[in-house]
């Protein structure tokens, strides 16, 4: 019979990929949600995390809650409910804080089994220069598509 932790991650062969949530938080801040959301779910795959499938799906609600927000935001410009300027730059402003919030939270799950994981030796990987990388190829992924729907989907917290 052997003792297990509830919380304990499982190790895994991704396990030298791991990175602190909070660098996929930054990413979301610096980089855009096209670098926030899979590194999320990279990060819980890699980790073997308990919390698996909840942070899956957290970041599926992120990027469906995302289209569906932008897709109504657009669509009202169409219709013109909203007028472009000020009433159109608070819906982004919205939709923003909604990725963002939804970022945090996730990096608050995956945190509890992260300091779980590090405690008990697993590797942590150093996540500056990705994020620096994604800084920096982040006007390439913003332009593969001219639709205004694809900048409020892969743009972050900008």
């Amino acid at each position: 019979m052997s003792y297990t932790i509830a919380d304990e991650p499982h190790e895994t062969s991704l396990g030298a990929y791991v990175v602190n949530p909070s660098a996929p938080l930054l990413a979301s801040m610096m980089c855009g949600a096209w670098m926030t959301w899979p590194w999320f779910a990279f990060n819980a795959i890699a980790m073997g995390s308990p919390t698996k499938k909840k942070e899956l799906t957290l970041c599926a609600i992120a990027l469906g809650g995302t289209v569906l927000l932008g897709w109504l935001a657009l669509a009202l410009v169409d219709a013109g409910w909203i007028p472009l300027g000020t009433p159109f730059k608070l819906a982004m402003l919205g939709i923003s804080t909604w990725k963002l919030a939804l970022a945090y939270y996730i990096s608050t799950v995956q945190s509890r089994t992260f300091h779980v994981y590090e405690y008990y030796g697993g590797t942590v990987r150093a996540a500056g220069a990705i994020i620096g990388t994604g800084f920096w190829i982040k006007g390439i992924v913003f332009a593969l598509s001219d639709d205004p729907l694809w900048i409020i989907i892969v743009s972050g917290g900008l």
